[in-house]
């Protein structure tokens, strides 16, 4: 008998798993029919599922949704005002009936009986919610008169500060900039800590160039009142506006109302350092030096003012209107600054700072980055690369985090090549292989197989990582260029082919060993004994780039001159007009050259950028 009753019990609860099972499906293809109805412009027929369903299920809102904006669509706002009044009869206690009913008589031009709806829920809920969602919909159709009475009364009840974010972002929305601070405002004096927000706001809004006075009127206003409060956004507006000095003046004051955020501070110095705003910078790192009580905050405001130092060591060239090739491929990238003087004040004040740092911070977990700082000196300025390495491995042993762990492994290969080590760099590599550095790796592993001229196995070991790499891979278009570059300079695979290429490589080597007058001597090479190869324009190209490096301008131009009928006349027509420019100073020269680009080669990738740079030449000529 036991066991029957079992039965019984078990045949029960599976009928009704099974039914439910059932209606899920129907309901799920019911909701899908429904969906591909309305993509088909079928709207009436997809309305009709949808009020099947809501028989069904009267509980489930999103059916309800679905029906409200379906009669929205079509327009059909009585039907839908007698849907919702039903809806709200059968179920008085839902929130939403109220906002939904009220919006389809607005929309169906009975506004009175709209408010009359809104000011029962208002009445019935009286809850925040409530207030948001009504809130949310004055907004969506700009009812400004009722927003104002919403804002009073919810703010009666809930707090001044009630609604003033939404407002604020409302009002902006608007262009009503002077209502939109006043709000922003409000919202910041009972909610400090959401100053981040704000201020993100507060810089879209001066985007619009009407604003700006008029939050800088706002902002001055309040900062006199409530200084603790405010002081720090006016000196973060001033910031974004690039009044750098009025940004730091306000700072002072702001500490002088009783403030002292240091990491607000080193954000304001390393901000205005990567500005290239380094006296001020400078100015700033030493304020915080001077008012700093905590010892790693201090060790930061050291190493960005090192950093600060640093930065103006060398004045970086950047008016190239050319790459090389490969331009930011990290295969052929040069990791060296490349100017043509030092400021020998800044190198010894960035020095002595970092040397400070590790002298009055023996124990700070900051001395990574500032070995780091100072290898990285010794190497892409100095380029003392005995030092850069002793430095460099003193900076892995002290722990440094992961980020700066990567930029160290990866700085002493550099190091490792400029000594022309490659054997000490494969095996630093692979003593430093671990999962959380395995693209450094693989792309070091790269280059240094490519600099060695192993040809067959830098082809290899491309093709391997090109069948495991996706393009949402940083390295993926480096990885494209290097085999493209592989594929077409060792194609032909005979011997003159072969070994062009490979005095190629030594130039390139040679280079990142600083040996420039050796690579020119490489390439030299080819011009001479291979000059009817696949690499021999490219090769007399980057002889024209070295020669004009080390200020040989005559022997670089005339290389350059005579590459004009070669597969590579747009970049060394360039060259031959930015040596006119840049370095005889004679302008007109330098756009004659430039004009037979835009007449000559109209399809080259550098047509746009060099009619730009006319343009401007044009202009500075006239004034």
């Amino acid at each position: 008998m036991k066991i029957i009753v079992q039965l019984t019990l078990l045949i029960i609860i599976l009928h009704k798993t099974i039914a439910a099972f059932t209606n899920d499906i129907n309901f799920n293809a019911s909701i899908k029919t429904a969906q591909i109805l309305i993509k088909k412009g079928q709207t009436e027929e997809a309305l009709s599922i949808y009020l099947d369903l809501n028989e069904k299920y009267p509980n489930n809102y999103s059916i309800i949704r679905s029906i409200k904006n379906l009669y929205i669509k079509t327009n059909k706002y009585d039907k839908g005002i007698s849907f919702l009044k039903s809806q709200l009869k059968f179920r008085p206690e839902r929130e939403n009936g109220y906002i939904d009913l009220g919006e389809f008589y607005f929309l169906n031009n009975q506004i009175e009986e709209s408010r009359k709806v809104w000011k029962e829920g208002v009445k019935r809920f009286n809850n925040k919610q409530f207030y948001r969602s009504l809130f949310s919909l004055y907004s969506r159709h700009n009812l400004d008169e009722d927003i104002k009475n919403l804002l009073k009364t919810g703010r009666q009840k809930f707090g001044n500060s009630f609604l003033s974010y939404e407002a604020g972002s409302f009002f902006q929305s608007k262009q009503s900039y002077a209502r939109a601070m006043d709000e922003y405002i409000i919202y910041l004096s009972y909610n400090k800590n959401r100053q981040n927000i704000i201020q993100r706001r507060i810089s879209r809004m001066s985007d619009d160039s009407d604003a700006v006075e008029i939050i800088l009127s706002k902002l001055i206003l309040i900062s006199e009142k409530e200084p603790k409060k405010f002081l720090f956004l006016l000196a973060d507006f001033y910031f974004q506006q690039q009044s750098y000095d009025k940004s730091f003046q306000t700072y002072k004051k702001w500490h002088k109302s009783g403030n002292w955020e240091q990491k607000k501070w080193l954000a304001f110095a390393n901000n205005l350092r990567k500005e290239s705003q380094y006296i001020i910078a400078v100015d700033v790192y030493n304020y915080i030096l001077k008012n700093s009580k905590n010892s790693n905050e201090t060790g930061k405001a050291l190493l960005g003012l090192a950093k600060t130092f640093e930065n103006q060591v060398m004045p970086i060239n950047t008016n190239d209107l050319i790459p090389y090739f490969f331009d930011q491929n990290v295969f052929f990238k040069n990791s060296y600054k490349e100017s043509t003087s030092i400021s020998p004040i800044h190198l010894q004040n960035s020095l002595s700072i970092y040397d400070s740092l590790l002298f009055s911070l023996p124990k700070s977990p900051l001395l990574a980055e500032a070995y780091y700082r100072l290898g990285t000196i010794q190497y892409n300025i100095l380029q003392d690369f005995d030092r850069a390495q002793i430095l460099l491995k003193t900076a892995l042993k002290n722990n440094p985090p992961k980020n700066l762990k990567l930029k160290i492994i990866e700085q002493l290969i550099n190091v490792y090549i400029g000594q022309g080590k490659l054997n000490e760099a494969s095996d630093f590599l692979s003593e430093n292989e671990d999962p959380s550095n395995l693209g450094i790796v693989k792309q070091k592993k790269i280059l240094i197989t490519l600099l060695s001229t192993n040809i067959d196995s830098v082809k290899n070991l491309v093709d391997f990582e090109l069948e495991g790499i996706t393009p949402d891979d940083p390295y993926f278009n480096d990885l494209i260029e290097l085999n493209e570059f592989l594929t077409r300079y060792t194609k032909k695979n005979t011997s003159s082919e072969l070994k062009s290429f490979k005095h190629f490589i030594k130039a390139e080597f040679l280079i990142r060993q600083r040996k420039i007058t050796e690579a020119i001597s490489e390439l030299e090479f080819i011009s001479d004994k291979y000059s009817q190869t696949e690499i021999a324009p490219l090769s007399a190209f980057r002889q024209a780039l070295l020669l004009k490096k080390i200020q040989q301008f005559d022997a670089a131009l005339n290389m350059s001159m005579t590459l004009e009928k070669t597969w590579i006349a747009d970049r060394s027509i360039i060259l031959t007009g930015q040596i006119y420019e840049l370095n005889f100073k004679d302008k007109e020269k330098a756009i004659s050259k430039y004009m037979q680009i835009l007449n000559d080669y109209k399809s080259s990738i550098y047509a746009e950028p060099i009619r730009y740079h006319i343009r401007e030449l044009q202009n500075l000529t006239a004034k």
